[in-house]
Protein backbone atom coordinates (compact mmCIF):
# COMPACT_ATOMS: atom_id res chain seq x y z
CA UNK A 1 0.00 0.00 0.00
CA UNK A 2 1.30 3.47 -0.68
CA UNK A 3 1.00 6.73 1.75
CA UNK A 4 0.80 9.88 -0.06
CA UNK A 5 0.42 12.93 1.94
CA UNK A 6 0.28 16.21 0.64
CA UNK A 7 2.81 18.85 2.07
CA UNK A 8 3.30 22.48 0.65
CA UNK A 9 2.93 21.40 -3.19
CA UNK A 10 5.15 18.02 -2.46
CA UNK A 11 4.09 14.53 -2.58
CA UNK A 12 5.19 12.61 0.35
CA UNK A 13 6.41 9.53 -0.70
CA UNK A 14 6.43 6.87 1.55
CA UNK A 15 8.88 3.76 1.58
CA UNK A 16 7.14 1.90 -1.15
CA UNK A 17 6.98 4.38 -3.59
CA UNK A 18 10.83 5.04 -3.65
CA UNK A 19 11.88 1.51 -3.04
CA UNK A 20 8.93 0.35 -5.77
CA UNK A 21 10.95 3.01 -8.30
CA UNK A 22 14.46 2.20 -7.72
CA UNK A 23 14.45 -1.48 -7.10
CA UNK A 24 13.02 -2.25 -10.93
CA UNK A 25 15.87 -0.23 -12.36
CA UNK A 26 15.90 -1.89 -15.88
CA UNK A 27 14.70 -5.01 -14.99
CA UNK A 28 11.60 -6.56 -15.69
CA UNK A 29 9.57 -8.14 -12.61
CA UNK A 30 10.64 -11.87 -13.40
CA UNK A 31 13.65 -11.15 -13.34
CA UNK A 32 14.17 -9.38 -10.24
CA UNK A 33 12.62 -12.15 -8.54
CA UNK A 34 15.92 -13.62 -8.63
CA UNK A 35 19.31 -13.46 -6.49
CA UNK A 36 20.90 -9.69 -6.48
CA UNK A 37 24.10 -8.96 -7.53
CA UNK A 38 26.55 -7.67 -4.71
CA UNK A 39 27.59 -3.76 -5.11
CA UNK A 40 30.93 -3.21 -5.12
CA UNK A 41 32.21 -1.62 -1.79
CA UNK A 42 35.19 0.41 -2.24
CA UNK A 43 34.87 2.82 0.18
CA UNK A 44 31.71 2.97 0.28
CA UNK A 45 30.79 1.96 3.60
CA UNK A 46 32.35 5.25 5.22
CA UNK A 47 31.39 7.54 2.82
CA UNK A 48 27.92 6.29 3.43
CA UNK A 49 28.10 6.55 6.90
CA UNK A 50 29.41 9.75 7.04
CA UNK A 51 27.84 11.59 3.95
CA UNK A 52 24.18 11.87 3.03
CA UNK A 53 24.60 12.19 -0.66
CA UNK A 54 26.64 9.38 -0.70
CA UNK A 55 24.24 7.39 1.25
CA UNK A 56 21.41 8.72 -1.31
CA UNK A 57 23.53 7.31 -4.17
CA UNK A 58 24.06 3.81 -2.67
CA UNK A 59 20.35 3.48 -1.91
CA UNK A 60 19.79 4.38 -5.58
CA UNK A 61 22.34 1.97 -6.63
CA UNK A 62 21.19 -0.53 -4.42
CA UNK A 63 17.71 -0.51 -5.66
CA UNK A 64 19.36 -0.96 -9.68
CA UNK A 65 21.14 -3.66 -8.97
CA UNK A 66 17.98 -5.30 -7.07
CA UNK A 67 19.41 -5.81 -3.74
CA UNK A 68 16.34 -4.75 -1.75
CA UNK A 69 17.11 -6.14 1.53
CA UNK A 70 19.97 -3.48 1.58
CA UNK A 71 18.05 -0.78 0.31
CA UNK A 72 15.29 -1.97 2.85
CA UNK A 73 17.65 -1.58 5.76
CA UNK A 74 18.61 2.06 5.11
CA UNK A 75 15.33 3.23 5.76
CA UNK A 76 15.02 4.84 9.93
CA UNK A 77 13.16 2.14 11.72
CA UNK A 78 9.61 3.94 12.77
CA UNK A 79 9.25 4.78 9.30
CA UNK A 80 6.56 3.38 7.31
CA UNK A 81 8.45 1.89 4.59
CA UNK A 82 10.04 -0.18 7.69
CA UNK A 83 6.63 -0.72 9.56
CA UNK A 84 5.53 -2.25 6.06
CA UNK A 85 8.09 -5.11 5.72
CA UNK A 86 10.83 -6.32 3.60
CA UNK A 87 8.03 -8.35 1.48
CA UNK A 88 6.21 -5.14 0.97
CA UNK A 89 8.63 -3.54 -0.20
CA UNK A 90 9.99 -5.83 -2.56
CA UNK A 91 6.91 -6.85 -3.91
CA UNK A 92 5.89 -3.13 -4.91
CA UNK A 93 9.17 -2.71 -6.79
CA UNK A 94 7.27 -5.36 -9.68
CA UNK A 95 5.50 -2.52 -11.29
CA UNK A 96 8.73 -0.66 -12.57
CA UNK A 97 9.97 -2.05 -15.31
CA UNK A 98 12.82 0.61 -15.36
CA UNK A 99 14.08 3.44 -12.40
CA UNK A 100 16.95 5.23 -12.52
CA UNK A 101 17.75 7.22 -9.55
CA UNK A 102 20.34 9.79 -8.70
CA UNK A 103 21.03 12.91 -6.56
CA UNK A 104 21.67 16.46 -7.87
CA UNK A 105 23.68 18.15 -5.24
CA UNK A 106 24.98 19.13 -1.50
CA UNK A 107 22.71 18.12 1.09
CA UNK A 108 21.31 20.65 3.42
CA UNK A 109 21.89 19.81 6.84
CA UNK A 110 19.88 20.85 9.64
CA UNK A 111 19.86 19.71 13.65
CA UNK A 112 17.34 19.37 16.07
CA UNK A 113 17.48 18.16 19.79
CA UNK A 114 20.07 15.87 19.08
CA UNK A 115 19.06 14.58 15.44
CA UNK A 116 20.85 15.77 12.01
CA UNK A 117 18.33 15.61 9.55
CA UNK A 118 19.84 16.25 5.69
CA UNK A 119 17.85 16.91 2.47
CA UNK A 120 19.35 15.55 -0.95
CA UNK A 121 17.78 16.75 -4.32
CA UNK A 122 17.19 13.89 -6.10
CA UNK A 123 15.74 12.72 -9.94
CA UNK A 124 13.88 9.47 -10.50
CA UNK A 125 12.89 8.26 -13.90
CA UNK A 126 12.03 4.92 -15.62
CA UNK A 127 8.93 2.87 -16.64
CA UNK A 128 6.11 1.94 -14.05
CA UNK A 129 3.64 0.03 -15.54
CA UNK A 130 4.60 0.51 -19.04
CA UNK A 131 4.27 4.57 -18.62
CA UNK A 132 7.63 6.30 -18.34
CA UNK A 133 8.23 8.98 -15.74
CA UNK A 134 10.63 11.50 -14.06
CA UNK A 135 10.05 13.33 -10.95
CA UNK A 136 12.34 15.46 -9.05
CA UNK A 137 12.60 16.11 -5.37
CA UNK A 138 14.07 15.42 -1.99
CA UNK A 139 14.95 12.46 0.03
CA UNK A 140 15.10 12.97 3.41
CA UNK A 141 17.71 11.44 6.46
CA UNK A 142 18.04 11.15 9.62
CA UNK A 143 21.23 10.10 11.98
CA UNK A 144 21.98 10.95 15.53
CA UNK A 145 24.13 13.71 16.00
CA UNK A 146 27.50 13.39 17.99
CA UNK A 147 26.16 13.43 21.52
CA UNK A 148 27.18 11.06 24.43
CA UNK A 149 25.31 7.63 24.16
CA UNK A 150 24.79 7.95 20.67
CA UNK A 151 25.95 4.54 19.35
CA UNK A 152 28.17 4.35 16.08
CA UNK A 153 25.30 2.60 14.35
CA UNK A 154 22.80 5.66 15.32
CA UNK A 155 25.45 7.77 13.76
CA UNK A 156 24.90 6.32 10.17
CA UNK A 157 22.36 7.77 8.01
CA UNK A 158 18.79 6.83 7.67
CA UNK A 159 16.06 7.50 4.70
CA UNK A 160 13.30 9.69 6.41
CA UNK A 161 11.06 10.14 3.26
CA UNK A 162 11.31 10.99 -0.40
CA UNK A 163 9.20 14.19 -1.03
CA UNK A 164 8.75 14.16 -5.26
CA UNK A 165 7.49 17.22 -6.97
CA UNK A 166 4.13 17.08 -8.13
Amino acid sequence: MMRLQFHKGMKVVAFSVLVTLALTSCRSGAEMSGAAEPIPTTDTTESVSSSPVATAQHYFDLLAAGDFDQAYEMWAPETPTRKGGRDLFESSMLAYQSFDGETLGDARVEGAAGTLYAEVPVQMSGARRGEPFTNAGSMTLQRCNDVPGCSEEDRRWRLRSIDIED
